[in-house]
């Protein structure tokens, strides 16, 4: 099978999320590689993504359009069309995660604290 890829692309394992439908619904994904023009996502459900989606990349602070060039089950190979202005370091992704990280906390206290009892 010949890689029609127009660079090669670095293997990763970084926490993403896809937002579309103007910034109005999203879903975290995992890019599995990436180069400067494309990019491998696992996501959940991915025959339901749109053909064209914003890719926020957290670790790295990038925002990126992208084009879906191919699906199947839960994966997307995507091209990177247009790098966008980066978000500052208090973006919405950001919150989500350190809400989602307290509430989990605070679940797991009052587990601790119901086994003591």
């Amino acid at each position: 099978m010949q890689d029609r890829r127009k660079q090669p692309r670095s293997p990763s394992y970084l926490g993403a999320r896809l937002t579309f439908s103007q910034q109005s619904l999203s879903a975290d994904c995992v890019v599995r590689d990436r180069s400067d023009t494309g990019a491998l996502l696992f996501v959940a459900g991915a025959g339901h993504v749109p053909d064209s989606f914003d890719l926020t990349i957290a670790k790295t602070r990038t925002r990126y359009r992208a084009r879906t060039r191919w699906r199947e089950k839960d994966a997307l190979g995507v091209e990177l069309t247009e790098e966008l202005p980066t978000a500052p370091a208090s973006d919405g992704f950001e919150h989500d995660r350190i809400r989602r990280l307290k509430a989990e906390n605070e679940r797991l206290k009052r587990r601790l604290r119901a086994l003591e009892e």
